[in-house]
């Protein structure tokens, strides 16, 4: 059972979209970008090139390698008290779609230097609220020259957090759920390119450093509370990303503990018609102490200074330590730095939990927190809170488009407490149950606000259940 990859190495993401509320953009808020998935042919050829760098070693090679078929899945419920959507799914309704997952993988070793991995992963898909998705999650070759290196090219899946390798397989932790406040950096985990990994045998433990470079595309979620005119329903609007970048992670582990420090650094691009990012959004005066952000170039104003692209870089900081006696604690943190841009998710965030094995019982007490940087934060205030009397022709639109541009900002400010505990049915099974109770700030975009609200200083409950397997 190969489920997890060795590789290690992470990838960060900045999200922005400038939304125009009365452009041709209004057209993509009931639909998603593409009825195919996103990027899937590049996906195929990735497939394609992969198994064609096999078959070039030789048909003798080919046949003469060794196999192994793994498969793991998650069926989880969650629910929670109140009528709004937090994690795109989760209501008073009831849901299986935020923790349902279930995968594939195969690995092939054609000698003990070289092999090759693919995964295929169906969860919920990363445009759409509504449908789930068939995608390879992995297609990568790998090459180990000597014990100490590893090199990969293909798909591969970054160390951006703890668990980045394993976080599908919900049988390799004993969280219901990662933290959704640390483990939100980025849409996905994966990118396509190269990784370089250097271990390193030392009396306290193995020491190990990973290098990568490579590229990604992202679907980033806005949720429009009020719709898009004219006369649209509260939905959500999925927008398309590009970033490239690379970055390095130091970790150490040994029998009782893991450490690891990385960082990372992309460039972050717009596909299709939303190439440009805002700066800022300008304030335009119309009369004393009255006036609107240009948050659309529908508005009058002196036009939203834009650039091409942004630097994202993410520091983070993570530890898994044995306490003796059954206990662990495992704390993870993150910081994000954006550069040329205030409209970002910039934002600290991290969790710490404390974990205790009995038996086949192993109870925990998590507290997460993430909240986004001043700038954004204050910009989002100030645009979603302007209104214009009445009085001033076309105030109805100007309203509207304040909060429309103020959703176009991603911005957080929540923490959260959890209490949960898995139970091991047998070595390739659990069931796992959580109680978390979720209290929201000033804002949070993982909550879709119904139309016309704020959800702000409010708390929310969420019960979840799961059974996990690998296989």
């Amino acid at each position: 059972m190969a489920l997890v990859d060795r590789s290690r190495s992470p990838l960060s993401v900045g999200q922005r979209y400038l939304l125009d509320w009365n452009g041709a953009e209004a057209n993509a808020v009931t639909a998603p970008v593409s009825k195919e998935p996103p990027a899937g042919a590049s996906l195929v050829m990735l497939l394609i090139t992969t198994l064609a760098t096999l078959a070039a070693m030789g048909p003798a090679a080919l046949f003469a390698a060794d196999y192994s078929l793994s498969g793991f899945g998650t069926i989880g419920f969650a629910k929670s008290d109140q009528p709004y959507k937090y994690q795109r799914f989760v209501d008073d309704g009831g849901t299986l779609r935020r923790d349902s997952v279930a995968g594939v993988q195969l690995d092939a070793w054609l000698t003990p230097s070289i092999g090759a991995t693919v995964q295929a992963l169906a969860s919920p898909s990363s445009y759409n609220d509504s449908e789930f998705d068939g995608t390879i999650a992995w297609a990568f070759a790998s090459w180990r020259p000597t014990n100490d290196w590893l090199l990969r090219v293909g798909k591969q899946r970054l160390p951006l957090y703890l668990y980045s390798q394993t976080y599908n397989v919900g049988t390799t932790f004993e969280f219901a759920r990662l933290p959704t406040e640390m483990y939100s950096i980025s849409p996905s985990n994966d990118y396509v390119g190269l990784s370089a990994t250097k271990t390193w045998d030392m009396r306290s433990g193995e020491l190990t450093l990973d290098g990568y470079w490579g590229r990604s595309g992202l679907d980033v979620r806005f949720w429009i509370r009020d719709g898009m005119p004219p006369n649209q329903p509260p939905s959500a609007l999925f927008r398309r990303l590009g970033i490239e970048g690379g970055g390095l992670v130091l970790t150490h582990r040994n029998a009782d503990t893991t450490y690891r420090v990385g960082v990372g650094r992309v460039t972050v691009e717009g596909k299709g018609s939303a190439n440009a990012y805002p700066v800022t959004y300008p304030f335009v005066s119309i009369a004393p102490g009255t006036g609107y952000y240009q948050v659309s170039a529908n508005l009058p104003g002196p036009g939203i200074p834009t650039i091409d692209r942004y630097g994202y870089r993410t520091l983070t900081f993570a530890a898994d330590i044995d306490l003796d006696s059954g206990y662990r604690v495992v704390t993870e943190i993150a910081r994000s730095f954006v550069t040329k841009t205030n409209l970002s998710n910039q934002s600290t965030r991290g969790y710490a939990a404390l974990l205790k094995r009995v038996d086949e019982w192993t109870p925990y007490v998590t507290y997460a927190y993430l909240k986004s940087s001043s700038g954004p934060l204050s910009l989002h205030s100030k645009v979603n809170s302007n209104l214009v009397p009445p009085t001033i022709p076309g105030a109805a639109q100007i309203n509207a488009s304040q909060r429309i541009g103020a959703d176009g900002i991603l911005v957080y400010d929540q923490h959260s407490w959890a209490i949960g505990t898995s139970y091991a049915l047998s070595p390739t099974s659990k069931l796992k149950a959580e109680w978390m109770r979720v209290r929201i700030g000033q804002v949070s975009s993982l909550v879709d606000a119904p139309a016309g609200s704020n959800i702000r200083n409010q708390s929310i409950n969420v019960i979840s259940l799961s059974y996990n397997v690998v296989f």
